[in-house]
């Protein structure tokens, strides 16, 4: 099969790997369409110490299953979204559909060849059925909407609130539209001048670029001095979260989705003092992924205005786009 391979930092190729061979439980998917992560782009920077190449990246992808193989309950055709944590099924988390915090999880393109490629074989259990109403570009926005479904669940309720995203990659403008579809107000902060223009005509209340306004002046001067009830940093550096505390309100919450520093050292005299929850998110719950595919289905986003579509021979030129820091790419999807 043809695939999209991370041969080396700053570096894809595309190559000839063989075919999966699907192990019992398993059913041959093929890729139809793949969304590229921020931590996917970390990746492809050398960034990241897990994926280690030769490693085809990408958690984001849906397709048709190939091949039944043992699971004959799993119609050959069926368009599937593939829920890329393979976890262990059996443990505290796993059983309450927690699989996200398995001590064993693995995840596609992380641990394993990921969905730039033509094939993947996929446990049926890690299989959601795609309605005929859906486009396989939309499916492959279920992953990371279902990211941003489970953030805005940790910031507590959200109706009639306030809001801070800092950070406008693909996950923080999901996190806005998944919080102003909560019935937030909701403020972006971002140095991307094309995507906060683009984030102001998707319904942000507030947009700032933190290249030319200070971010904390603009968020306590838009909330008369108060702060915000919540904000999600989907940056993770050591200034976007002493930045994100001090924009929050008190009694407010932080939830922390971005890595993009390893150690992040913060002043947590706030955290005590003016009582602000500090959370972490991580991925997703099942129930998250199955709320994300009925938003998708109901077409409460506009999700395919959020993406620009790409082969995967034009892999190196897609990611070299994103890691310029200046893109006008909101999110990549690659159609195989």
């Amino acid at each position: 099969m043809k695939a999209l391979v991370y041969t080396a930092p700053r570096h894809l190729e595309m190559l000839d790997l063989p075919e999966p061979k699907p192990k019992a439980g398993e059913v041959l998917v093929k890729i139809r369409a793949v969304g590229v992560c921020g931590s996917d782009l970390h990746g492809f920077l050398g960034r990241s110490k897990k994926r280690v190449p030769p490693l085809v990246l990408g958690h984001e992808f849906c397709g048709e299953v190939a091949t039944s193989g043992r699971a004959e309950d799993i119609a050959l055709g069926a368009a599937v979204a593939v829920y890329p944590i393979v976890s262990c099924g059996s443990c505290e988390y796993c059983v309450t559909q927690r699989d996200n915090l398995c001590a064993t999880r693995q995840v596609y393109g992380l641990d394993f060849h990921g969905g730039l490629a033509e094939f993947a074989s996929v446990p049926t259990r890690c299989l959601f059925p795609i309605p005929a109403s859906m486009s396989f570009v939309e499916g492959s926005l279920v992953e990371p909407l279902a990211n941003a479904i489970h953030v805005v669940g940790r910031c507590g309720p959200v109706h009639g609130r306030t809001g801070l995203i800092y950070g406008a990659g693909p996950i923080g403008i999901l996190c806005a539209l998944v919080a102003k579809q909560s019935g937030a107000r909701i403020a972006i902060v971002d140095r991307n001048a094309h995507r906060l223009t683009k984030t102001k005509e998707l319904g942000a209340d507030l947009t700032v670029d933190a290249s030319a306004r200070d971010p904390v002046t603009s968020i306590l001067e838009w909330t008369n001095g108060r702060g915000v009830d919540f904000t999600v940093d989907a940056v993770g550096t050591a200034q976007c979260r002493e930045n994100s505390i001090a924009c929050t309100a008190t009694g407010g919450a932080v939830i922390c989705i971005g890595l993009e520093d390893e150690f992040c050292a913060v002043n947590t005299r706030p955290i005590v003092t003016r009582e602000v929850d500090l959370k972490g998110a991580y991925a997703y719950t099942r129930p998250d992924f199955a709320e994300a595919l009925s938003m998708l289905e109901r077409k409460l986003l506009p999700a395919e205005s959020l993406v620009t579509k790409a082969a995967l021979p034009q892999g190196q030129c897609i990611f070299d786009d994103l890691a310029s820091g200046h893109s006008s790419i909101l999110k990549a999807v690659f159609e195989v």
